[in-house]
């Protein structure tokens, strides 16, 4: 079995390093959404909304918006809408609170709140899901409480794990070593068969993370940087140039991985749709 890599506490450190100073938390939103290749698709996705429907969108949910980067993203490509983000995390919810107070976006909204049980009906244009259904045992009562939460017409995406057979880590890491998931992931009939029976239509389904360039970003930006942290935090006078050395490969990669569909992938990216 590989050495487990318990990602809790870099991600606790993390937080509470950016948790109330406005300038780190916004290096830190611009860090994840450089570094990690969920975020490229995603906000591809977002971005394409937003020009072609995004005044339609009036209300937008984040479910589980974590440390708020999305939320933060959508509040700027969907000016007009208003945006709810939720989570169970009490901690994370109250510096998001903070941080948006204090960049003035008026239009964000963050509640704790248990997605299992969260139900709003029909006050939403969009949803967005991004690595939460792999962290929630009872992922149809969520698929079912998100599509009564939408306008008809809504549309849901949503970024998680992968288990199709040839794909790359589940959406950039080692099942192995993340300890708080419940499922490695969704095979596509698995996914599909959900969401469909949670009374969505599927408009797209594609593989994110391919074997090739994926893999190969995640090696670069994730992997070997975190097994040398792992080891010994005196590898960050490794790990700090390596990842100025490796960033534009890495880079290349993300995006041909976002611009290349391939047939196998560690993640999936979905987008569904209530029908009108």
């Amino acid at each position: 079995m590989p050495h487990a890599i318990d990602y809790d506490p870099l991600k606790a450190k993390l937080g509470n390093l950016v948790s109330r100073n406005v300038l780190l938390r916004r290096l830190f939103y611009t860090a994840l959404g450089m570094l990690f290749l969920r975020q490229w698709h995603v906000r591809a996705e977002l971005k394409r909304i937003a020009r072609t429907r995004g005044n339609a969108v009036r209300g937008i949910l984040d479910a589980g918006s974590g440390f708020g980067q999305y939320s933060y993203l959508m509040g700027k490509l969907f000016p007009w809408a208003q945006i709810f983000a939720v989570d169970v995390k009490a901690e994370q919810i109250e510096d998001c609170r903070w941080f948006t107070e204090q960049v003035n976006q008026k239009h964000l909204k963050f509640e704790v709140a248990d997605l299992t049980r969260f139900r709003d009906p029909e006050r939403f244009n969009l949803a967005l899901s991004v690595d939460v259904m792999e962290h929630i045992a009872e992922d149809e009562a969520v698929f079912e409480n998100v599509f009564a939460s939408l306008r008809p017409g809504g549309t849901f995406v949503i970024a998680t794990p992968s288990t199709a057979d040839g794909a790359a880590p589940p959406a950039g890491e080692d099942f192995s070593v993340v300890g708080e998931h419940v499922r490695q992931g969704y095979t596509r009939p698995e996914f599909m068969d959900k969401i469909t029976r949670a009374g969505f239509t599927v408009e797209q389904l594609h593989c994110t993370y391919g074997p090739v360039w994926g893999r190969l970003a995640w090696l670069l930006l994730q992997r070997i940087p975190m097994r040398l942290l792992s080891a010994s935090k005196l590898f960050a006078i490794i790990v700090i140039p390596w990842m100025i050395v490796f960033y534009l490969p890495a880079a290349l990669c993300m995006w041909l991985d976002v611009h290349v569909p391939g047939a196998h992938g560690g993640g999936w990216l979905m987008v569904a749709r209530k029908p009108d």
